[in-house]
């Protein structure tokens, strides 16, 4: 539960239920927030939760992957300018809140004065609250924007629909829904091979990001401010992190416990050789295409 005593602001605020990825559709709830603050001269503030609501509701399944794990979602969020972020922990009890009390605790008890959320959004238990039931709430006490789907190909803009281009591998189509190639973050913790102009990493993605189907894949990978061309081979994973077996064309720095990240740009062909290790592809003379 956040200190309510400790705060002295009036905000505006985006509700988001779980916010995976700052795709399309999120900008313009963003975007439309922090004109609304600049209005009003309040504090632009966002809302969102943590675990994914999935892994509180149904434990028995499989744990979730993120487009954007915790960290680099606060990331993003400072560098779109939010000003005040509050990450709820999505519990049990949480789950168990009756429309009416997470209104009264976690928006007017915050300092919230005006609301933004997209037309889809619901809240307390069992998601009975809508933005109809917002907009009902102490008619007078709090202003409400409701922003309308945004939509690409006739298909709502949603983390859902990214999740699946990645299962389906179609990652050239992301763009269009999260306006850019879809990224992640990793470390290389083990010596890299050379071979000619290339050079093979083994990649650690120790965060729960969710990962293109098997395949091989084009990507471009950046490693201290600098892009290099390339390509994933392998993407497997085990109960503690994913690991990516990359090789990258013209590229001389040696990235040992580097932070790099990876863009992937487009599906190239066929299934990935589970049984290929880095030295299996030098012998092929595998080279990026």
């Amino acid at each position: 539960m956040i200190n309510q005593r400790s705060l002295k602001w009036k905000l505006v605020f985006w509700l988001s239920v779980f916010f995976d990825g700052v795709h399309i559709g999120h900008q313009k709830i963003l975007e439309t927030a922090k004109q609304i603050a600049l209005q009003k001269q309040c504090a632009f503030g966002v809302m969102t939760f943590y675990p994914h609501p999935k892994d509180i509701l149904f434990p028995h399944m499989e744990p979730m992957t993120y487009l954007t794990p915790l960290p680099l979602k606060e990331d993003r969020f400072e560098k779109l300018g939010v000003e005040k972020l509050f990450v709820v922990e999505f519990s049990p009890e949480f789950a168990r809140l009756s429309p009416n009390d997470f209104v009264e605790q976690y928006i007017i008890g915050l300092g919230c004065i005006h609301v933004v959320a997209g037309f889809d959004y619901h809240y307390g238990y069992k998601g009975l609250g809508n933005m109809k039931t917002l907009t009902e709430y102490n008619p007078g006490s709090l202003d409400v924007t409701t922003v309308p789907k945004i939509q690409h190909s006739n298909e709502k803009i949603s983390s859902t629909a990214i999740r699946k281009l990645l299962d389906e591998g179609h990652v050239q189509m992301i763009p269009m829904y999260l306006g850019d190639f879809y990224e992640i973050n990793g470390e290389m913790n083990q010596s890299s091979l050379f071979h000619k102009k290339h050079q093979f990493l083994n990649l650690i993605v120790k965060k729960r990001y969710r990962m293109p189907k098997p395949g091989i894949y084009h990507i471009q990978v950046e490693i201290d401010g600098n892009n290099y061309d390339g390509t994933c081979h392998q993407i497997s994973s085990n109960e503690h992190h994913a690991s990516l077996l990359i090789q990258l064309k013209d590229c001389s720095v040696f990235p040992y416990k580097k932070r790099m990240k990876v863009k992937w740009l487009d599906y190239k062909y066929g299934k990935q050789n589970e049984s290929y290790g880095m030295n299996e592809y030098m012998k092929k003379d595998e080279l990026v295409i």
